[in-house]
């Protein structure tokens, strides 16, 4: 009873009534807005979100930058998408068995890999990816460069995660994306994330105290791994095709980076807000201006650079800085 009364207690009602009204807007907008465009804007915020959450683990709370899940995100991706074609697997099954081998890949590469510390390490993860890639490409057992096409009509709609209308997608999707979000949460105050945060402060003073600074880290990016794997699982249901010179580039791998970035690393709702920003960016810059040869490159480009030099803790400390300026203000005035 003690420990109930010391949770609700502790519960801030005010971001709780916040967050239920982001959720009915995010729930009411695909009613609004009933473009097929919108709601793959909208979906796709939510695979990114999941995905950004995932990275932020390992590159956030333990400060291990990683430059190679895209690697994960593939894996995901592939083991839904031939589950489905070799053994016609429903991908509510192999999605979670996606999530097992990304993780114990994790554990593979990451035993010598969480070795090496700062630019090595991000380095070394950008290299691993990219073999990665390579190896797909060139696997025909698994498609190789062509790919692997999802869709059959003769699959059941709801078993096969190919509904008809698009709004669906964003509903289930969103779904896993708080399912992630309450994961996060929960551990954003054990003591698994704050040996994470220990870490990620100074590593050597963090073993010294006794932290298992090496069986932490393999778990966070382990956790890490697999949140990702969850994300490319959706994204390969989402498009119905996939192949590696989608999933597995440098271009993913940064991506996954900057929506975690962008909204603030190490926090909760930070790359929830990176999902958002980014995405809208790029989706309607590469929709909008795409037309001008690679206009909207350079202007998603150009927006990212200014949101990293102005706002460099994430979108998250916007509050921070315009809570500082009226304090600011307030002193001059009195």
């Amino acid at each position: 009873m003690k420990k109930i009364n010391t949770f609700l207690h502790a519960l801030n009602y005010k971001k709780v009534a916040l967050g239920i009204l982001i959720l009915a807007v995010l729930i009411i907008l695909p009613l609004i807005f009933r473009t097929p465009f919108m709601h793959h804007v909208l979906t796709m915020m939510c695979i990114w979100a999941i995905v950004g959450m995932g990275w932020n683990v390992i590159g956030g709370y333990a400060g291990q930058i990683s430059n190679g899940h895209a690697l994960y995100y593939g894996f995901g991706a592939y083991t839904v998408a031939l589950s489905m074609k070799w053994f016609q697997l429903s991908p509510w099954v192999a999605m979670w068995i996606g999530v097992i081998i990304s993780a114990a890949l994790a554990f593979v590469i990451g035993k010598p890999l969480l070795r090496f510390r700062g630019p090595i390490f991000a380095i070394a993860t950008m290299a691993i990816a990219e073999s990665g890639r390579l190896a797909f490409v060139n696997m025909k057992a698994i498609g190789g460069a062509t790919g692997v096409y999802i869709f059959n009509p003769a699959y059941p709609r709801i078993a096969s995660m190919q509904f008809r209308n698009s709004f669906i997608y964003f509903y289930v999707y969103l779904a896993f994306t708080l399912l992630v979000l309450l994961l996060i949460k929960l551990l954003d105050k054990s003591k698994f994330f704050y040996y994470l945060r220990a870490i990620r402060g100074n590593e050597q003073a963090a073993a010294s105290i006794g932290i298992d600074t090496s069986k932490y880290k393999i778990r966070a990016y382990m956790l890490s791994a697999a949140i990702v794997s969850l994300g490319g699982s959706l994204f390969a249901q989402f498009v119905l095709y996939i192949d590696p010179l989608t999933l597995m580039t440098l271009n993913v791998s940064m991506m996954i980076v900057l929506v975690a970035v962008m909204g603030g690393v190490g926090t909760v709702i930070g790359p929830l807000i990176g999902a958002v920003v980014l995405t809208f960016i790029s989706e309607y810059t590469r929709v909008y201006l795409g037309k001008f040869g690679g206009l909207d490159m350079i202007l998603y480009g150009v927006l990212v650079i200014l949101i990293i030099l102005f706002l460099p803790k994430g979108m998250i400390s916007l509050k921070e800085v315009v809570f500082s300026k009226r304090n600011k203000r307030g002193k001059v005035i009195q």
